[in-house]
């Protein structure tokens, strides 16, 4: 399979195809096995980031900020699009850079690779606010003890407090920190020797003094919280 057909597999279950492309493309499904079989692998394991957290209603204000990013016009910016599958045919406007990103992590996902490391995560975790309205990171947790953090909208931390992040990997013995970061950036963590993660298992981010929770554990407020999956 070429990198071409690889993105155009991508492109069509994200539903950016469009017309004659996305017709011909469904002309090639019909005949070729082996690209049907590969479109039907991506669904799967994009249904999984489906399923990580329940459909939730949008902000308009969230709308309003994305498209302000992606010089959408302001007609457009009133109304949010219906919340649908990210592998659902249905939705086909196209969003210039977030729908590359999108595809990006599509062909990501086909090629048993991530955007910046071959290593498979385990589990994925999307981390929500507190109230649930919001996405704040994306966890990926490795079965070395390490996980990779991408951080999407945390709360600005005050200049003597640091960002926590934390799992639960045994209710008994309580959150472990997985380590502490200043700056709201893509970044790996190590944590102690604990049991290869699970499905369901929590992780969370606090805001706790610098250096750490004085206590082991937390202290400050939770700002996102989210529940493993496994991606697979």
């Amino acid at each position: 399979m070429t990198p071409q057909d690889r993105e155009r597999i991508g492109e069509y279950v994200l539903g950016l195809l469009e017309g004659s492309d996305a017709q011909d493309f469904e002309a090639r499904l019909a005949s070729e096995p082996e690209l049907a079989a590969a479109v039907a692998k991506l669904r799967a394991q994009l249904q999984t980031l489906d399923d990580t957290a329940g459909e939730l209603p949008v902000d308009p204000a969230l709308w309003q900020r994305i498209a302000a990013h992606l010089d959408v016009p302001e007609d457009e910016q009133a109304q949010p699009a219906p919340l649908r599958p990210a592998n659902d045919n249905r939705w086909t406007r196209r969003l210039g850079m977030a729908a590359s990103i999108l595809v990006a992590l599509a062909v990501g996902y086909l090629t048993g690779t991530n955007l910046t490391t071959s290593r498979q995560p385990v589990m994925i975790a999307v981390l929500l606010t507190e109230d649930g309205s919001e996405p704040g990171a994306i966890v990926e947790a490795f079965a070395d003890d390490t996980i990779r953090l991408v951080p999407l909208d945390l709360t600005a931390r005050p200049a003597d407090r640091v960002y926590q992040v934390w799992t639960l990997p045994d209710p008994e013995t309580g959150p472990v920190s997985m380590g502490i970061f200043d700056d709201p950036a893509t970044l790996s963590l190590s944590g102690p020797d604990l049991p290869p993660p699970e499905p369901g298992q929590l992780y969370e981010i606090t805001l706790e003094p610098s250096g750490g929770s004085p206590t082991g554990r937390p202290t400050g407020p939770i700002l996102v919280k989210g529940f493993a999956k496994s991606p697979l």
